[in-house]
């Protein structure tokens, strides 16, 4: 048998190399160990940094930044080992959870993929874990609530609507019948669509909680993995990812939930968007000092209100 591991690399080659590193030190028992890292266009020396810290492993350079779904799917396309794990480049990988992950998907043909339990690398606590559906309640309460912990408590594993692209192991087959992400999504939700087609096709996902993978969190993204809301950053990758996030949940809802549902979600997000535009326009007029701040943010919202969810494509890219 053999494990593939698929990590994909934005301007961190140094988080990389650690990730690499504990996968070496922890490799699986119970099958051979595939590693292939794609440099996705981070303009900077990532390919020779990997490159020289680990000779040993398939580095592939996509000559773009094609997202976390365009990236990954350059590993997947052709793939046929028996498993494939994604895994975040600002990971680490427990011992023994490589092997625990395999086990759980040998001893239960009906489940298609198992995701590890997320824990902070600092401290060992468990992250966010969004598990269900974002729907419109669901975003309500955690927008409310914040984090979401289905591990906590828990050894045996357990069964989720979706799993974390952080940490998600799939069974090949699996993987042959549901297809590739879909690279319609540049980041956010398309581990959700996955998963949403994977239990479509009658496939089981489980949550492992003894099988473990630290992460950093947001190093190439800039977001937070607590789940909690924070203060809006007005750097440009940060509002880059806010459009990409709002623009990948009307993709997930375009091809997911009704028409009605969709138009819902635009008027609700729309709505919160231009009470925040009030809200930054009266600091523009009152903080000269902090009008270049609220300049940036005033056009990521004008940028995220002019989307048309109704005019993004239903059928999945590379799926």
């Amino acid at each position: 048998m053999r494990l593939t591991v698929s990590i994909v690399n934005f301007r961190t080659p140094a988080l990389v190399n650690e990730c690499v590193a504990s996968i070496k030190r922890h490799a699986p028992s119970l099958a051979e160990l595939d590693i292939a890292v794609v440099e996705n266009g981070s303009g900077d020396d990532s390919l020779r940094i990997i490159g020289e810290a680990h000779p040993d492993i398939r580095l592939i350079d996509s000559g773009a930044n094609l997202g976390f779904a365009g990236g990954n799917n350059l590993v997947l396309r052709d793939c046929d080992s028996d498993f494939v794990m994604l895994l975040n480049s600002d990971a680490l990988v427990e011992e023994g959870s490589f092997d625990r992950l395999i086990a759980v998907l040998q001893a239960n043909p009906r489940v298609g993929a198992v995701g590890a339990r997320i824990v902070n690398a600092s401290d060992g606590a468990d992250q966010d874990y969004p598990f269900r559906f974002p729907s419109l309640r669901g975003m309500a309460l955690r927008a409310l609530h914040g984090a979401e912990h289905p591990a906590a408590g828990r050894d045996l594993p357990v069964s989720l609507e979706r799993l974390h692209g952080a940490g998600m192991m799939i069974r090949g087959a699996l993987l042959r019948s549901v297809g590739l992400l879909d690279d319609g999504f540049f980041m956010y939700d398309e581990d959700v669509d996955w998963c949403m087609r994977a239990r479509a096709l009658g496939w089981d996902l489980w949550l492992v909680p003894a099988a473990r993978v630290l992460h950093h969190g947001g190093a190439s993204s800039g977001r937070a993995p607590s789940g909690q809301r924070t203060s809006v950053e007005a750097t440009e990758r940060a509002l880059r990812m806010r459009y990409e996030l709002r623009r990948s949940r009307y993709r997930l809802y375009r091809k997911h939930r009704s028409a009605l549902e969709l138009f819902t979600l635009k008027l609700l997000t729309d709505s919160v968007l231009a009470l925040q535009c009030a809200r930054t326009a009266g600091q523009w007029l009152v903080s000269p000092a902090h009008r270049r701040h609220a300049t940036a943010l005033l056009r990521a919202n004008l940028r995220i209100i002019g989307i048309n969810p109704f005019s993004i494509a239903r059928a999945p890219h590379g799926a």
